[in-house]
């Protein structure tokens, strides 16, 4: 792949919020949260608990916020980043501008994320991909919009771009797809997480080991995962937790599983847009340069927005609100 086909941009971005990890930690920081709720008030006041039935008794949680007074509104599924949720900050905010100008919007959880660990037995794992296609092909049944736009963020923006890989062999009707700082390459993360500011790897073990108790807790005649929970390394601990996901003989062969370089989005044919940041502290911006050449896949790189960030003014308001409500606009 050559440069030319990753188009540079910008945004709006002030000078104190240039710091790779202050956009990072600030896309997750608690005190953005009371003002957020504020605003999405009629998005989270309007939202209401659906289980998704999938197959082999497979049970997904979502969240649905329906538009009021408009003939056939579009659709928006958004999918939340590892070990996030329907109430993560960056999803609340992107949720409550689509539901603004008129979007049915569905924020699906995950497997073992949000408040869904007792629906299913077997814990997540990223290659957990059917049931999530499953999943965006009964909401879809459910709405039957004249137009879907499926949003996804980090891991969910990995989940995103390969339901739309498998869109037409599913039934189903993508009109455009948005992955933000979607994870690329599994091996390449992980190094990155190693090698990065100690404070990442601690939050997302620290949430992860949260997560693994409380299916413990729920099904403890299945897991006895304590002596593999004392490790502080994630390699450690994703290697220990590969033997209870099954069909794997190594971390190296789950990771392959659901690594998205290369060749392995070809089949996508629905507009897609792809954003990444180049100080992205967590997923490695040079494997963007690795994605297929297509007329349907544009893929934009920003010199700044650290992780899921994009900060852009002292309100600590996100300009991804803005880019993906661009993005919604034009399908």
């Amino acid at each position: 792949m050559t440069a030319h086909t990753v188009k540079q941009i910008s945004f709006p971005i002030p000078r104190w919020a240039k710091n790779t990890h202050v956009q990072s930690l600030l896309a997750t920081v608690k005190l953005r949260r009371k003002g957020l709720k504020k605003r999405a008030a009629a998005l989270i006041n309007s939202s209401e608990e659906v289980i998704i039935d999938c197959e082999d008794g497979v049970r997904l949680q979502s969240f649905v916020s329906r538009a009021s007074h408009q003939d056939d509104p579009p659709l928006a599924i958004l999918i939340h980043g590892w070990e996030g949720s329907h109430e993560s900050l960056y999803q609340l905010s992107t949720a409550h501008v689509l539901f603004e100008q008129g979007f049915n919007v569905v924020r699906l959880n995950l497997r073992d994320h949000g408040t869904s660990h007792h629906l299913n037995q077997d814990l997540f794992h990223s290659n957990r991909i059917d049931e999530v296609v499953q999943a965006v092909y009964a909401i879809q049944q459910q709405f039957t919009p004249s137009k879907t736009l499926l949003c996804g963020f980090s891991l969910g923006g990995n989940f995103a771009l390969r339901v739309t890989n498998r869109a037409p062999e599913a039934g189903i009707k993508l009109d455009k797809t948005v992955a933000i700082c979607p994870a690329l390459d599994p091996a390449d993360i992980l190094i990155k997480l190693e090698t990065s500011l100690s404070l990442y790897i601690k939050y997302f073990m620290l949430k992860w080991k949260r997560s693994i108790r409380k299916k413990q807790e729920l099904f403890p005649d299945i897991y006895d995962l304590d002596d593999d929970l004392r490790t502080d390394s994630m390699r450690e601990l994703t290697e220990k937790l590969v033997q209870y996901y099954g069909d794997y003989q190594s971390i190296n062969d789950y990771f392959d599983g659901y690594n998205i370089c290369g060749d392995r989005l070809n089949n996508i044919a629905t507009p897609t847009t792809i954003l990444m940041s180049k100080d992205d502290p967590i997923i490695e911006f040079q494997d963007i340069y690795s994605l297929p050449n297509k007329d349907c896949i544009t893929k934009y790189l920003t010199e700044y927005g650290g992780h899921c960030g994009y900060i852009k003014n002292r309100q600590l308001r996100s300009w991804l609100d803005d880019f993906i409500l661009d993005q919604a606009k034009h399908f």
